[in-house]
């Protein structure tokens, strides 16, 4: 056998949308091999290997890419195109196998999540049929990598249903046995064409070989055009709402909230069949619901028991179950809520073991707006026995402690603080929610540390005067009096949402920046950029100095994560602050003036870019 890395003889161009596992069974025809030599020779697996492992569907390693193309020619952007990693930031499943809770870097962590075929795939007969060229006509076409994403029903292409099984052995095609995920169903295999069927029903007799690319079609086998449109949604990550794009992570809340609705609409069935597009739609998916055992990919799950938030058989039952799923979710938002009431008010107990992960999902990646919809009617459908006044113990607990206190920025972000002040019906910025913002930062460290709070206080740089009027807490005390709150389960929610945040070191910030100011000659050059108010602002004027103090002290607010007041401009507090710059130039800075001049646009604007530049060590 040729040396691993010696570029083959003859290869293929990938052809638009082909899988890592079509590409190879192509090229293995191709050069009348079998496919496990050529995983072999293309570093996807070592040469005393016999299978390559089904984490190569996600992506290829530094390693096996640089190999890949070693041997076939490919650049490393056509390869990265075979696997799941280009869908990362769209495919909520994708993220989840390659990203998992808080990675920053996609890689294999041998997960294999519900709503991805991993152990059978889909298909489009008149895709793999290919089109007029000579080398489609001899190889085939595309083994489709969209068909292994289970919310994928149906082929834009040639407007049809997408296929599940082999019309011969009645078996999921490319059907992996046993109890381990492969690449390639029977690699060992002589050389079959790659639109051949390769299960094997009777080992004696090896694979099926029933031909997949030609199917006689009926009218049951098109989708209307709302199905059709609904599936190119899908695909572009937008699938309801926006008609124009959305970006990445709104595109991935957005496709956690259609799956985890679709898993309230599985445990709840038959009550929203009315919402299905049609009659037979409807009974494809009761079909699919009624089937035994696990859903397609969690077939080989340690985990594979019946759960409802997984994908289900066919692609009939998958277009039936998301389309009212995305009907649901487009409607106007008082309609929406009263069908979630109607879904969770029949759900079945919220830790029910079918539930999967469901509601860690819903936590972790739904959009705020349905999150907050839904975790709020599954508090009432399902209280828990609470005092109707409760007071906030000393020490607040979580279950477990899976964020840095490092990681706490004293000025918590706002959507952070929703967390706890959204189910209270309090937003804004009142003097008492403020408090609360501040509070909250110095009970996570609390929680993460086992410190004092007068101490969480002190770490987080918080002077001991505002400490010293927390008291108890007070200022969320005096809001919970009178109300059905579980203050613990939201701290949880809390820290959860916490933990699953990119890791900043805050506390390192901070000592950094301690005291940090934007020098004269900064704020100069930052004025020279805008000429047209220049006459304005130079001079030494006291308005020119607040601003540039109130822009020096927004600006170090960024680096730190902490509030403009405690900038090292305006210190000691609180009476030079007071002297220094006042409301309403920050006002104007901050952007919530909505009649404020050009000038503080510009510098409003200016604030995230230049505090980024600050931070990436980029000189001024």
């Amino acid at each position: 056998m040729r040396h691993p890395l010696e570029q083959l003889p003859r290869s293929l161009s990938p052809l638009p949308g082909e899988d890592l596992h079509g590409f190879v069974l192509r090229l293995a025809h191709r050069l009348d091999m079998k496919p496990v030599v050529l995983l072999q020779h293309t570093g996807l697996i070592a040469p005393n290997s016999h299978s390559a492992p089904a984490r190569r569907m996600f992506m290829l390693e530094k390693d096996a890419l640089a190999a890949f193309c070693a041997t076939t020619g490919m650049t490393t952007h056509d390869a990265d195109a075979l696997t799941f990693k280009p869908h990362v930031n769209s495919y909520p499943p994708v993220a989840e196998a390659l990203l998992g809770m808080r990675g920053l870097t996609p890689a294999p962590r041998g997960v294999f999540p519900a709503w991805l075929l991993t152990t059978s795939t889909r298909y489009c007969p008149s895709c793999l049929a290919g089109d007029s060229s000579a080398i489609q006509q001899r190889h085939g076409g595309p083994w489709q990598l969209a068909w292994r994403m289970a919310a994928n029903f149906a082929c834009l292409e040639h407007r049809c249903f997408l296929r599940t099984t082999c019309p011969s052995c009645e078996l999921p095609v490319q059907m992996i046995r046993g109890t381990s995920r492969s690449l390639i169903v029977e690699p060992h295999a002589d050389p079959l064409h790659p639109a051949q069927c390769r299960n094997v029903v009777d080992p004696r007799r090896g694979p099926c070989g029933a031909r997949l690319d030609t199917a006689d079609l009926n009218a049951s086998d098109f989708p209307s055009d709302d199905l059709l449109h609904l599936q190119r949604r899908l695909l572009q990550a937008r699938p309801y709402g926006a008609s124009s794009a959305l970006d990445p992570l709104a595109g991935h809340n957005r496709m956690t909230d259609l799956l985890v609705l679709a898993a309230l609409i599985r445990a709840t069935w038959p009550l929203t069949a009315n919402l299905a597009p049609s009659g037979s739609l409807a009974q494809a998916l009761e079909d699919d619901l009624s089937r035994p055992g696990p859903a397609p990919s969690l077939r080989i799950s340690s985990t594979a028991q019946k759960r409802w938030d997984s994908d289900v058989f066919s692609a009939r039952g998958t277009a039936a179950l998301l389309a009212i799923s995305a009907r649901i979710l487009n409607l106007p938002l008082p309609e929406l809520r009263l069908e979630l009431g109607r879904l969770i008010a029949e759900s079945p107990p919220r830790d029910d073991i079918a539930w999967g992960h469901t509601w860690l999902t819903l936590r972790r990646d739904s959009s705020p707006l349905f999150r907050h919809e839904v975790l709020q009617l599954l508090d009432q459908r399902f209280p828990r026995p609470l005092p109707t006044q409760v007071a906030l113990p000393g020490f607040l607990q979580i279950r477990q402690r899976s964020y840095s206190p490092q990681a706490i920025p004293q000025q918590l972000p706002e959507e952070w603080t929703q967390i706890i002040t959204a189910p209270l019906g309090h937003s804004g910025r009142s003097p008492g929610n403020v408090a609360i913002r501040r509070a909250l930062a110095a009970h996570l460290v609390q929680a993460a540390t086992g410190m004092s709070l007068k101490e969480a206080g002190a770490y987080l740089g918080i002077p001991s005067a505002w400490m010293d009027a927390w008291g108890r807490f007070r200022p969320l005390e005096e809001r919970l009096h009178g109300r059905r709150v579980d203050l613990p389960t939201l701290f949880q929610r809390l820290a959860d949402h916490v933990a699953d945040q990119p890791p900043l070191d805050y506390h390192a910030r901070r000592k950094r920046f301690a005291n940090w100011t934007l020098s004269d000659s900064a704020m100069q050059k930052i004025v020279d950029k805008y000429p047209s108010r220049r006459r304005f602002i130079v001079g030494g004027s006291h308005k020119a100095s607040r601003i540039g103090t109130g822009f020096s002290a927004l600006v170090w607010s960024r680096l730190t994560g902490s509030e403009w007041r405690l900038a090292p401009d305006l210190q000691p507090l609180p009476r030079g602050g007071v002297d220094v710059v006042d409301a309403s130039i920050i006002c104007s800075l901050q952007g919530r003036d909505p009649t404020h001049q050009p000038f503080y646009k510009y510098l409003h604007d200016l604030l995230p870019d230049y505090a980024s530049a600050i931070l990436g060590g980029e000189d001024h």
